[in-house]
């Protein structure tokens, strides 16, 4: 792959990944990526979800009854040939935790592909905005809630009790790409299914939110995204991150 180059910018252009203090960043497809990287501790990551949903947001990206007016989300959705797929590289690349954000029409698949690779899978874990989305045809409710499918190894049967959702709070719409989720949710989710200094990998990494809370909290990080230009927003919010991260031990110290 690329050289190894500190930092981001134009002089990390023309490298495949860059390094940022205890995370490494790579702009290319996570099913080339992931069986070169050995194994990585946990992987939690929120890839496109169902056709279902896709096709219901996209259509939506005009303007409502209401007036109001979305975006595209500008990336496709996940068949169940792809879950399958994802989660056979996703179990050879991880020993421990999986956690897959996904909609409910895509989570019974998830589970069940994560079983056939001897994966003990939990039931569903949601993730709860009130508030958040709008069906702009004004047809029936709206979609406030995602699923989180977990899934672990036998040798993490001791890890302990975990919450079994997560409500939105104030502060929680920072998310700063189509599709992204909110920074303390992500802190939580990375606290939850990872220790200090642990590796976590997402393979669907967008604009970077998983790894601005691996650097928060104190976690090594790899990042796999096939988008260029979510790959730099990315690599400008994990290394601000990693810098305020620097910054707050130089004052405690």
């Amino acid at each position: 792959m690329g050289q190894v180059v500190q930092g981001c910018g134009a002089e990390r252009a023309m490298s495949d990944w860059v390094e940022i203090g205890n995370a490494r960043l790579i702009c290319a497809d996570c099913r080339d990526i992931l069986p070169t990287l050995g194994k990585v501790g946990h992987i939690i990551t929120d890839p496109p979800y169902s056709e279902r949903t896709h096709a219901g947001h996209d259509a939506g990206a005009r303007p409502g009854r209401d007036g109001a007016e979305r975006a595209d989300l500008g990336y496709g959705a996940l068949s169940v040939e792809a879950v399958n797929e994802l989660a056979d590289a996703f179990a050879l690349a991880c020993d421990g935790w999986i956690v897959w954000m996904t909609d409910h029409t895509l989570a019974p698949t998830i589970g069940a592909a994560l079983e056939r690779n001897g994966r003990y899978v939990f039931a569903p874990v949601p993730y709860h905005h009130p508030g958040r989305s709008v069906r702009l045809a004004g047809d029936g409710p709206s979609s406030w809630t995602d699923w989180l499918v977990v899934a672990r190894t036998a040798a993490l049967h001791r890890w302990g009790t975990l919450r079994g959702g997560y409500v939105a709070g104030q502060g929680w719409d920072d998310k700063v790409r189509m599709g992204g989720k909110p920074t303390r949710l992500m802190q939580m989710v990375v606290c939850d299914y990872s220790r200090p200094n642990d590796m976590v990998c997402d393979p669907f990494m967008g604009a970077g939110t998983t790894g601005v809370a691996c650097a928060k909290e104190g976690r090594a990080f790899v990042g796999i995204e096939i988008d260029p230009k979510a790959f730099e927003i990315a690599c400008r919010r994990i290394e601000d991150a990693q810098r305020q991260g620097d910054m707050f031990i130089g004052s405690a110290a």
